[in-house]
């Protein structure tokens, strides 16, 4: 017998092999594993801070806030339990934000001096308005204040790093 013959006898001895295994893929159809996917959390996305820098802190409930809203618990700080796990805000106690969204642009209009933030402070304000409920893409994000009324357009730096 050549090696060609020998060849093809056991390619045809593989291919009938393969073919009366199949793929070992049972034929159940559909199994119910529960809900499917939704996307996002629908609770309230708060930037806070703690030792190593800036961090998400997600409020659970039915729904979403909106942005004006998102941004009143914002400046209210983090809640008890957040505090436990060692979060804090570095946004004056006193004081609030008003939004203001345009088709592209979500305009904070500060009580305090803008002066006044730390960077850490500032980004807490733009990473939480950046990822508070609008409609369309993610806005960019201007803040507005007494001592600065011409817009002082911000990114936030997480979610720039990507």
């Amino acid at each position: 017998m050549t090696t060609r013959r020998r060849l093809r006898l056991a390619g045809a001895a593989t291919a009938l092999l393969l073919g009366a295994c199949g793929c070992s893929i049972s034929t159940t159809g559909p199994v119910r594993s529960g809900q499917p996917a939704t996307g996002i959390d629908p609770g309230t996305r708060l930037y806070f801070l703690d030792q190593h820098g800036i961090r998400l802190a997600i409020r659970s409930s039915a729904q979403r806030e909106d942005l004006q809203q998102t941004l009143n618990t914002l400046v209210a700080g983090p809640d008890q339990a957040e505090k436990r796990s060692g979060l804090y805000s570095d946004l004056p106690p006193n004081g609030h934000v008003q939004a203001t969204v345009t088709p592209d642009t979500v305009t904070l209009r500060l009580s305090w001096s803008a002066a006044s933030l730390s960077a850490p402070a500032v980004q807490q304000l733009v990473c939480t308005a950046e990822d508070a409920p609008t409609a369309g893409p993610s806005p960019r994000i201007a803040i507005v204040s007494s001592d600065a009324p011409s817009a002082i357009h911000q990114e936030c730096d997480l979610h720039r790093a990507g």
